[in-house]
């Protein structure tokens, strides 16, 4: 069977100390982000929050969605306030698209990773996912997975900038 990786990566300034960074970052509070409209339209779940069950390199960090499905992963990276890798999978049945499963399908999230670099007035947060197609429904939706990720990162970092820099203008 056919498959290929593939990566997507996006960058955000963050005016806000490292630490309140990290702390939006690895424990995200997705439920304060607006879904956009066309998430919902598109059938993307609205993702509500994660939480770390465990910390640390081997630790678990679960994200619940919507649709009562969650993404489990994998921490394989943790290093406060600078860096912080993850694995992804998917619950049986977690549909996307309405048709796509991403736990056995021809799209799979593979891992994700935040790198942050401080800088005199804040951090810079880079987002990169990489994910697999594989078959030939996995090539037919190169493109649609490609827009829905460029879309879906922005979406995250937008979020992690907002709820940081409103906890850093109440500090």
């Amino acid at each position: 069977m056919w498959r290929k990786p593939y990566g997507i990566e996006h960058k955000i300034f963050v005016q806000a100390p490292a630490e309140s960074v990290w702390r939006h970052v690895t424990e995200v509070d997705i439920a304060s982000f607006r879904h956009p409209a066309y998430f919902s339209l598109l059938g993307i779940p609205k993702p509500l929050r994660a939480e770390i069950t465990k910390s640390g390199v081997g630790g678990r960090r679960v994200a619940y969605f919507d649709n009562g499905r969650t993404f489990t992963q994998e921490i394989t990276v943790w290093q406060p306030p600078m860096q912080y890798d993850i694995t992804f999978q998917a619950d049986p049945g977690f549909r996307a698209g309405y048709l796509l499963d991403l736990s056995d399908g021809p799209f799979q999230m593979m891992s994700g990773s935040y790198r942050m670099s401080l800088a005199e007035t804040g951090v810079t947060v880079r987002l990169a996912s990489q994910y697999e197609l594989r078959g030939f429904f996995g090539w037919c939706l190169y493109l649609p997975v490609r827009v829905v990720l460029d879309l879906f990162q922005r979406y995250l970092l937008r979020g992690i900038k907002a709820n940081a820099e409103r906890d850093a203008a109440h500090a």
